[in-house]
């Protein structure tokens, strides 16, 4: 191959390069030729012809539009042949609006042509739907198809051909005399100088441009015997084709970047059993890629263009609208009017499932309107106020996160009690915006919300889930969906988070999330609901353990907020109920009125029998009626099969069933093992004999409440609202305690979490000195197992706080391994000598005066309140290194350890480490002590920073409490290798990206054996 080019390329230029233009293109296509006159060139060295002709006639074309004082577009340094085709594709218009000579005329229409061949494809029965294809397959060392050679050939000698008809009558000159002269095509007198992309060298070969790397160029010789690839000698090349080439990128180029983005994202909408997406520099600006688009009716082939545009927009060129937003192109290819329109229809269907299930479980009557539900918002890693808004509000501010930068994907938690209105509040939010999607009202700048109810995939994967919520839409998959949120076009709703995992208690709350996380980049916003704020803290728990793992997520907690006096009397007015009528109850019941799930049960009840009392008792009374009904013999013969009492006994036997199980639903089996047990009978096959039919009645109660729930379940049992599991799993625990089976009342405490309806009820029902007895007998330190000491620690913060709350006196005796994740709140509280030991407290507010005694022995108090003027003499053992805040009325909030300190001593509070606060750190030690706490309590991984590296997020507040220390902080991070620092594309002044390798409790770890830590201490220490 080698000597044929040689021989070709001094053939060309024999004597002073005079010859025709044409015999230049012939010899160079026969150098890709076998040698053998009259045999087939193998397809190989055809398909290598082929992409040489693209390169030449792109070559050729912007050496005529510069030769006609036209600005051509700078091309790529290294093209391919995806390069060329889209070359190709840019120079065609520009060729159209060159003028009239004969060369512009000759090369628009021989581009035009090759272009034309290019789109058609190789056709002829060939198994490729493109050239791409068909080069690729070889070029990756795949198998030549038999009886490809003959046609491949005839398909690239078109090609070929097409140039050669370009190039009839034009006649071949030089200019110049050096080691690189300028070859020149004549058509009469219009003439196209090919130099720097040509040029013939003093032994007469000819050299065309391949790449420019390492600062010269290199080029494809024909004629060099011992060379393929040539560089320049001379510098005029190099010099020339360096204004006529892009600028080489670094290796932060947010082309580069964005990308990879679109590679990664287009994973979700191609054709899984195609090619791969293939990338390559678009001529004028950006970039191209070629990928074949997965659509109903096929596989579609898609070349489309992206550039970075001002301000480091991502931009996408739509063909008749010009550039638009990369956001856009998103909603184009994932059809997402249909989608919102079919999600739309889903979710209307499911709103009506709801209204149906109230009507038939509960008996109301249809649909109602709700008050607009109202959030508290707090961010853990904000020191801002706690912020009061509607739920259409928080909807407004994830609409504003969810294109921003912050290098953390943003999950809002929205936690609740059962029957605070989560789950409508979710559905009608996912409902509207699936609405103004659908119908293209301010369609273009919002996401469209994924909402996914957990009932009925218990404990399966998020993967599973978010495919089964996208089956409807023909359009989407995890994957799809996964780019969606990444790229601010979709949102997750996920309402009952802790029962997609189990529900009666899981153990690592980020497990199901992480690979989601991960995927995410850093980018994208969700929200998840749950009942408790458990789960809310243990997600965040979850969290800070999964830094290590690389997931980088920052997360706020909305609080759903109970209904206020007032908005309750605007509810019970609409429906025509007088405000007289809730005087009338007991303060008990007027608070559980604030439920809106309870406000509509008594607007109900009062609609029905006029007065009503014991709301709660009430309503579980119905609740039983209605399902005693379900079990009656007859329509003729109403005695039910179950009493009262012994059907209140089966759905206890199911509450405790579904804690075992962890699960919120329970076979029919289990409900018939219940019943059987119940009635005290050893089979439950025994059932029918004892109470006639009763077996296959059961099966009614799984009917109404849940029908077919998850993929291979079957028909199972749940409870008509999380209220009634609630309800009656207290009534388990007080019969336990009642009983004096000790036993099965700890079974209980540490099987799972108890909400706040069950813990009013036991501490309602259940005698003071009893449950202080109790719960003073619990050993934590007996139970060996993680997840049930944490539901026992939890479960015993929330019984002392709430006896605590109702009865205004702390306990008598030692309050012992308790978790206290909501605060305490001691005002007017009797405190005579009290002693807590191994607690957590999340928040501590302290009593007014002195007159009052409270020991801490070993526990970790994250934010402590005082009275003005406060005396601290009666508090003993406070561990001040483990406050991240003090509230002290008329004083600044202290949130530096020292000034912690000092402000503790000054109120006269024990401290129980102040001798060893004696020896002060380094100010560069304590900061960044600071800073990595903080950012541990956070959950941050990354962190976006401007070039001056301060912060401007909110949720960095605490980097400048040592505001000069940030700066060497952070760089000595990056030196020591324990973060990587990028820019990232974004618009108005640059910004970076700093993100942790390993975990802030990892670098928190002063004496540690990685070698990254030592350095980085050594570094705060000399610093």
């Amino acid at each position: 191959m080698i000597s044929e080019i040689a021989r070709a390329g001094r053939c060309i230029v024999t004597g002073q390069l005079h010859g025709m233009a044409v015999d230049v293109l012939r010899r160079m296509e026969r150098a890709y030729s076998c040698g053998e006159p009259g045999q087939l060139r193998g397809v190989r060295d055809s398909v290598a012809a082929f992409e040489f002709v693209l390169r030449f006639a792109s070559l050729l074309s912007l050496a005529t539009l510069r030769s006609a004082g036209v600005t051509a577009p700078k091309i790529a340094r290294s093209p391919g042949l995806a390069g060329w085709v889209a070359s190709l594709s840019e120079l065609g218009p520009l060729l159209d609006v060159a003028g009239e000579g004969e060369a512009i005329v000759r090369v628009r229409a021989a581009v035009e042509r090759v272009r034309e061949l290019y789109r058609d494809g190789p056709g002829g029965g060939l198994p490729f739907d493109s050239y791409k294809m068909l080069r690729d397959h070889l070029s990756h060392g795949g198998p030549v198809p038999d009886g490809v050679a003959a046609p491949v050939e005839a398909l690239t000698g078109r090609f070929w051909n097409a140039m050669a008809d370009c190039l009839e009558g034009a006649e071949v000159r030089s200019i110049g005399g050096g080691f690189e002269r300028h070859p020149v095509f004549t058509w009469g007198t219009d003439s196209v100088d090919l130099f720097p992309f040509f040029y013939v060298s003093k032994d007469g070969s000819w050299q065309i441009f391949s790449a420019f790397n390492h600062k010269k160029p290199s080029y494809i010789s024909f004629g060099d015997p011992k060379r393929t690839l040539v560089r320049p000698r001379s510098d005029e090349a190099s010099t020339d084709l360096a204004q006529l080439l892009r600028k080489p990128r670094s290796a932060d180029d947010q082309g580069d970047l964005f990308r990879d983005a679109i590679l990664k994202d287009l994973a979700g909408f191609q054709e899984a059993s195609g090619p791969p997406a293939h990338a390559y520099d678009d001529v004028g600006v950006g970039f191209v890629i070629e990928w074949h688009r997965a659509t109903s009716d096929g596989v579609e082939l898609r070349m489309d263009h992206f550039r970075v545009g001002k301000d480091g927009l991502r931009e996408w060129r739509d063909d008749g609208a010009g550039w638009l937003s990369y956001s856009a192109f998103l909603r184009r290819i994932a059809n997402l009017g249909v989608v919102a329109r079919r999600l739309w229809h889903e979710m209307d269907q499911l709103e009506k499932r709801l209204i149906q299930e109230e009507v038939e479980g509960l008996g109301w009557s249809g649909e109602t309107t709700l008050l607009p539900a109202t959030v508290t918002v707090r961010d853990d890693g904000n020191r801002a106020e706690p912020q009061r808004k509607t739920f259409s509000d928080l909807i407004d501010d994830l609409d504003d996160e969810v294109g921003v930068e912050h290098g953390q994907t943003l999950i809002y938690f929205v936690n609740g009690e059962a029957g605070i209105g989560k789950t409508r509040a979710m559905l009608s939010a996912a409902l509207h915006r699936a609405a103004e999607v659908a119908t293209g009202d301010q369609a273009e700048g919002i996401p469209l919300f994924l909402y996914i109810r957990s009932n009925g995939h218990v404990l399966e994967n998020l993967v599973e889930v978010v495919n089964s919520a996208v089956a409807t839409t023909r359009n989407l998959t995890d994957l799809a969906v996964k780019a969606l949120c990444r790229n601010g076009v979709m949102a997750l709703l996920i309402d009952g988070f802790d029962e997609l995992l189990g529900g009666a208690g899981f153990n690592d709350a980020v497990t199901a999330l992480r690979p989601w996380l991960e995927e995410l980049d850093g980018r994208g916003v969700l929200i998840v609901s749950a009942r408790s704020s458990y789960y809310a803290n243990q997600f965040q728990e979850s969290l800070r353990y999964a830094q290590d793992e690389g997931v980088s997520v920052h997360h706020k907690i909305a609080e759903m907020n109970r209904w206020s006096v007032s908005e309750v009397k605007d509810f019970m007015a609409a429906h025509e109920i007088p405000s007289a009528r809730l005087k009338e109850l007991s303060r008990d019941d007027r608070e559980l009125l604030r439920l809106p799930f309870f406000a509509r049960a008594f607007a109900e009840m009062a609609r029905v029998s006029g007065e009503v009392s014991n709301v709660a008792g009430r309503l579980i009374g119905e609740y039983l009626r209605r399902e005693e009904k379900k079990l009656s013999y007859s329509l003729d013969d109403t005695t039910p099969m179950l009493s009262g009492d012994e059907l209140r006994c089966v759905f206890e036997f199911a509450a405790e069933c579904m804690v075992d199980n962890s699960e919120r639903e329970i076979s029919t089996v289990d409900l018939e093992i219940g019943a059987a047990t119940v009635l005290g009978l050893n089979d439950v096959e025994d059932l029918n004999e004892a109470r006639p039919h009763l077996r296959d009645r059961l099966q009614v109660l799984c009917g109404m409440a849940s029908g077919a729930s998850g993929v291979g379940h079957g028909r199972r049992f749940r409870f008509q609202h999380e209220l009634f599991f609630d309800y009656f799993l207290a009534g388990l625990a007080l019969g336990y305690a009642n009983s004096g089976d000790v036993r099965r009342f700890y079974r209980l405490l540490k099987a799972s979490e108890w909400r706040p309806a069950m813990v009013k009820r036991v501490v309602s029902e259940l005698p003071g000195m009893k449950l202080q007895s109790l719960l003073a007998g619990f050993d934590l330190t007996a139970e060996s197992q993680p997840l049930s000491r944490g539901f026992a620690s939890l479960n015993l913060g929330s019984l002392w706080s709430t006896m605590i709350r109702m009865t205004k006196e702390m306990p008598s005796v030692t309050i012992c391994d308790a978790t206290f994740i909501d605060p305490l709140d001691l005002t007017g509280v009797a405190i005579v000598d009290s002693r807590f030991a191994r607690c957590t407290l999340s928040s501590l507010t302290l009593p007014a005066g002195s007159n009052w005694s409270l020991t801490l022995d070993r526990c970790a108090v994250r934010s402590l309140t005082t009275a003005h003027n406060a005396d601290l003499s009666g508090m003993h053992g406070i561990i001040h290194t483990g406050l991240v805040e003090l509230f002290v009325p008329g004083r600044e909030v202290c949130f530096r350890r020292p000034e912690i300190l000092t402000t503790l001593r000054q109120l006269g509070a024990g401290i129980a480490d102040d001798e060893a606060a004696s020896q002060q750190p380094p100010p560069a030690v304590e900061a960044a002590r600071h800073f990595l706490k903080n950012l541990g309590d956070s959950g941050k991984m990354s962190m976006v920073l401007p070039s001056g590296y301060l912060p401007e997020d909110h949720r960095l507040k605490w980097a400048w409490d040592y505001e000069d220390e940030w700066k060497p902080f952070v760089d000595a991070l990056v030196a020591a290798g324990l973060a990587s620092r990028t820019a990232l594309p974004t618009s108005g002044s640059r910004k970076m990206r700093v993100r942790l390798r390993i975990g802030p409790s990892k670098i928190l770890l002063e004496d540690s054996d990685d070698q990254r830590v030592q350095l980085f201490w050594t570094s705060r220490r000399d610093g």
